[in-house]
C-alpha cells in the first residue's frame, strides 16, 4: 500500500510519460487504498454473471472440447458439468447476502479449476472396473476446493449438503436432476452442452 502512493506521486509529478505507458493494478477491496488514485483509474470488474443459466454458460465458454475428451470414462462429463453447476451456484447464492452465505466468501475461477483437475486426477486413478469414491469427492469438494474457503459452520453444512445431495451414483441415473429443470445434459460435445445450457430455464 505504501507503493501506492508513491505510484500515484510518481504519475502525477512526471512531465513526460510514453504514450503507450501503461501501469495494470489488480486488487481487492482495500480501506487504505488511495481513493484518488482509484478516481483518476479506469476501472475494470470481473463479476459473476447473474443467474444459473448465466454461470453456467460462463464456464461453459472456457472449456473447450479437448478438455471434455481428457478421459473415456463415461463419468467424465457428468461430473465436469455438476462442477460447474456447484461453481455457479456457490457463486450465485453471494447475490443473496446473508441469505445466501452467512459470510461473503470470495469463490472464483482457481476454485473450480482446481476443482475439474482434482476430479480428472481421481478418475485417471481408479483401477478398471473401480467405482468412483463418493466420500473422497464429497469431501474435497465440500471440505477443501469450495470448502477451504469457508469459515461458518453453517455454510459449511450448506457446501457439504450439495456435495452429498448431487455427487454420487445417482447423478448418473437419467431422472436425476439438480432441481426441477436443470438435469445433466446426455451430450458428447462441447457445442451439444452450451446448446443444453442456453435453454436451461
Amino acid at each position: 500500500l505504501e507503493f501506492m502512493s508513491e505510484l500515484q506521486d510518481t504519475l502525477i509529478e512526471t512531465e513526460n510519460i510514453h504514450d503507450s505507458c501503461r501501469v495494470w493494478i489488480t486488487t481487492e477491496v482495500h480501506p487504505k487504498f488511495p481513493i484518488s488514485l482509484l478516481q483518476t483509474s479506469i476501472k475494470f470488474t470481473n463479476e459473476p454473471p447473474q443467474g444459473v443459466k448465466a454461470g453456467l454458460k460462463r464456464t461453459y465458454a472456457g472449456i473447450t472440447q479437448e478438455q471434455l475428451d481428457y478421459s473415456n470414462l463415461p463419468q467424465w462429463k457428468p461430473l465436469l458439468y455438476a462442477v460447474a453447476f456447484l461453481h455457479t451456484t456457490v457463486q450465485e447464492r453471494r447475490k443473496f447476502g446473508p441469505l445466501g452465505w452467512n459470510i461473503p466468501y470470495e469463490f472464483n475461477q482457481a476454485d473450480f479449476t482446481a476443482s475439474v483437475q482434482f476430479i480428472h486426477n481421481h478418475l485417471d486413478e481408479l483401477d478398471p472396473g473401480k467405482m468412483v469414491c463418493w466420500n473422497t469427492v464429497r469431501y474435497m469438494l465440500g471440505e477443501v476446493q469450495y470448502g477451504g474457503r469457508v469459515t461458518d459452520d453453517y455454510d459449511k453444512r450448506l457446501l457439504n449438503t450439495y456435495a452429498k445431495v448431487w455427487f454420487g451414483d445417482h447423478m448418473f441415473a437419467e431422472a436425476f436432476g439438480f432441481y426441477q429443470g436443470y438435469e445433466i445434459p446426455q451430450a458428447r460435445y462441447i457445442e451439444q452442452f452450451r446448446e443444453a445450457i442456453e435453454h436451461l430455464p
